[in-house]
């Protein structure tokens, strides 16, 4: 089997047959790219699947570690440093020898300095790259001691460079605040609380000073969570830090600034946008953490239902229309038109997008982010997309009536359009159009579909438990659910992996609004929303609130998630 192809391992294990192979490989438009890679990428076989092949590929043993209870004392056989920069984890020792989970057990460097840091052997086996660096948080701890770099900081900051709440709205103390931002416990500091958020999984992390410090929270699964307080003596410290990385102007501290900055921690690629406010007590930083593969996403990956994921696709092939998401800020709008434009991502096809700001870098694909300041709004840039020859054209946010006209004007002259808009659910996008002085009729002639979607948290698989929740919740909701149907009702007790939460990550629900004659009919007409969904209701359409219960009945999430994240 060593000398097997890695295409020929994926037929032999029934993945995928030789002509579902060839098919999805015409598709690939770089050669470069790892078959098994486009594989994931296009949603055709999983990420378990592509290293268990690889591991029969390469006659190497394959190890699911993602439920497995490793020993953190094994664990620290290796180094912090050593695990991630191999992305290994030792996850057995035997006399004289240790079996370690690596992302790439070929790595020959790799296995040398292990066997020369434990005198053991390394028995090298493969594992999802994914649960390797999950492993190593659980038995390591997201980076060093926090409290022992803030001790350090502490220390390193001269009690006469200390800032008043004066000092910092003067800020002409005559005090380098870039040298003591680039201080060596300031800067561990700053990186300890990047590495617990990409290890905590977090979406945004929100440095905040108060009265008498400065508090520290993430978001995880949309909820906030307080991680840290820093001591209100390294705030201005801290704060610089992290806007010399972003390259702001660290010495405006009295209006806002964004930034943003790139780096590898650890292995991934991540984005980060900086966002500053002059508060009372100093500037306010949140920092939107995006993950560079999550480009890559899928409809399989979004947890829509088979019957909907299929009507979603139908509308991504349309030749022209218009395709709209709504939702609030953080549902997930964006990563859905981009798991659309993987779906249609081809040589053949020339696809531009307008964005604020381009949040994945998609190969193939030609994006451009709005500069107000150079004149570029979302309106300039797609009346200029439209001279450059598109076949597909996502424009990040339809806002006002101008960005709104154009779109309609170049779904309806051969484009397919694909774009988000605020509203609360998929009818009252159409109105919201209408209200945007845009005529009913080119409304109804343009939009093909819009998908409203929200965000639940998922339960946490390690602690996961049957419970019956309270009559009062069930009758809330109308629902009068059967023994096999309350059998099946799951919550999470709490553990260590999902931080005491009960939850661990999380999944979309949908409400899909295919545009048809009667739909059309009662635009034109200027019905209000109310009566557009009860006709889409009784055409068949599935509302947030059912798809996310159909959820919770599949042990997915909770009754309790389904309350707090839909309506009625």
């Amino acid at each position: 089997m060593a000398n097997a192809t890695f295409s020929s391992v994926i037929v032999r294990e029934g993945l995928l047959s030789h002509d579902q192979l060839d098919s999805a490989l015409a598709g690939r438009t770089d050669a470069g790219e790892d078959i098994g890679r486009y594989l994931v990428r296009r949603g055709l076989i999983s990420e378990a699947d592509r290293v268990r092949c690889l591991a029969l590929q390469n006659n190497v043993q394959f190890v699911d570690i993602a439920d497995r209870d490793l020993d953190p004392a094994i664990a620290r056989l290796i180094s912090h440093s050593v695990a991630l920069r191999y992305k290994a984890i030792p996850i057995e020792q035997r006399a004289g020898t240790i079996t370690v989970a690596m992302a790439n057990p070929l790595d020959v460097a790799a296995v040398d300095e292990i066997a020369i840091s434990t005198a053991l052997e390394p028995i090298p086996v493969i594992a999802v790259e994914e649960d390797i660096m999950e492993a190593i948080f659980r038995c390591f701890g997201a980076a060093d001691d926090v409290s022992d770099i803030i001790g350090e900081a502490i220390r390193d900051v001269d009690t006469d460079v200390k800032l008043t709440e004066e000092d910092e709205a003067e800020a002409d103390q005559g005090i380098d605040i870039k040298e003591l931002a680039e201080g060596a416990p300031v800067v561990r500091l700053v990186n300890a609380l990047i590495s617990r958020a990409i290890s905590s999984r977090a979406s945004d992390i929100h440095v905040e000073p108060e009265a008498g410090r400065v508090r520290v929270r993430l978001r995880v699964d949309g909820i906030l969570h307080e991680t840290m307080v820093i001591p209100k003596d390294l705030q201005s410290a801290v704060i610089s830090r992290i806007k010399v990385m972003a390259n702001m102007d660290i010495a405006e501290r009295r209006t806002p600034q964004d930034g943003r900055l790139t780096l590898m921690a650890p292995g991934q690629q991540y984005d980060f946008r900086i966002s500053t406010y002059p508060a009372v007590y100093g500037e306010n930083v949140v920092i939107r953490v995006l993950e560079k593969s999550a480009a890559r996403i899928n409809f399989s990956k979004l947890g829509l239902l088979p019957a909907v994921e299929d009507q979603f696709s139908r509308l991504t092939l349309a030749p022209y229309g218009m395709i709209l998401t709504c939702g609030p800020t953080g549902s997930g709008k964006t990563t859905t038109l981009y798991a659309a434009l993987n779906s249609i991502n081809s040589v053949e096809r020339n696809i531009l997008t307008i964005e604020d700001p381009v949040e994945y870098q998609l190969p193939g694909v030609i994006q451009a982010n709005v500069n107000r300041k150079a004149g570029l709004t979302f309106s300039v840039g797609l009346r200029t997309i439209v001279r450059q020859d598109p076949d597909v054209i996502l424009v990040g946010e339809i806002r006002d009536a101008e960005t709104a006209e154009i779109a309609v004007e170049a779904a309806l002259t051969g484009h397919l359009v694909l774009s988000t808009i605020h509203a609360n659910d998929s009818t009252g996008a159409l109105t919201r159009l209408v209200d945007m002085d845009i005529e009913p009729f080119l409304v109804a002639s343009s939009v093909l579909g819009v998908m409203a979607q929200r965000l639940v948290r998922t339960i946490c698989n390690k602690c996961m438990c049957p419970y019956a929740p309270g009559e009062e919740l069930l009758s809330r909701l109308g629902l009068n659910l059967t023994r096999e149907q309350m059998a099946v009702l799951k919550r999470g007790a709490g553990c260590e992996q999902c931080a005491g939460t009960g939850y661990r990550g999380r999944i979309g629900v949908y409400e899909l609004l295919k545009t048809d004659d009667d739909i059309r009919t009662a635009v034109v007409a200027r019905r209000p929303s109310a009566d557009i969904r009860a006709i889409a209701v009784e055409k068949g359409m599935q509302t947030l609130r059912e798809d996310a219960l159909h959820k919770a009945l599949e042990g997915l999430t909770t009754i309790e998630e389904v309350v707090r994240v839909t309506s009625d």
